[in-house]
């Protein structure tokens, strides 16, 4: 993290209204004014350009949990085809999260809700909580190659902090 060495003066609204943002989008202060100001950020999570999607004007104008959510695996998947394709074609029958077809996915649970990821041929399970979203992104982010840093920068810049140490108890999934 960067030392921050200089401090300015706002308003009891600004200040209200830039907490209320970085709560949301589970960032921290900093992080939604070099975001908003479109400013390029200098954590070391900067350089990688999944890191630099998620926390660029693209991705912030997805507004629900869901659009996010699937924003990132059309990016993911268009930049990684292959490895994509891989992984799901890997995946076991009752941990099957993403498909080829709507069909595919309902095959696994007539209740799932899925939705087309944008972009590619997947589908992707939607009604799946936080919890598990986060576990699935690690174990896909991790069979592509990123990082441990980066996966867990990304999954808490989407509101799936703790991947790896943030909540107590939580566990990274292999």
């Amino acid at each position: 993290m960067v030392e921050l060495v200089k401090s300015i003066e706002v308003s009891d609204e600004v200040y209200a209204a830039l907490q209320r943002l970085a709560a949301q989008s589970h960032a921290t202060p900093d992080e939604v004014l070099l975001s908003l100001l479109s400013v390029p950020a200098t954590s070391p999570e900067s350089a990688e350009p999944l890191a630099a999607y998620v926390v660029g004007t693209d991705f912030r104008a997805a507004t629900t949990a869901d659009d996010k959510y699937l924003s990132l695996l059309a990016w993911v998947a268009t930049r990684h085809a292959e490895e994509f394709g891989e992984f799901i074609r890997r995946q076991s029958f009752h941990g099957r999260f993403l498909g080829l077809s709507q069909a595919e996915i309902q095959e696994t649970c007539r209740h799932n809700h899925a939705r087309q990821i944008d972009g590619t041929q997947y589908w992707a399970v939607l009604n799946l909580g936080s919890a598990t979203k986060r576990r699935f992104l690690a174990r896909l982010l991790e069979f592509i190659g990123y990082r441990d840093a980066v996966v867990d920068f990304v999954c808490g810049v989407i509101g799936l902090r703790g991947a790896f140490g943030g909540d107590p108890g939580t566990a990274r999934v292999a």
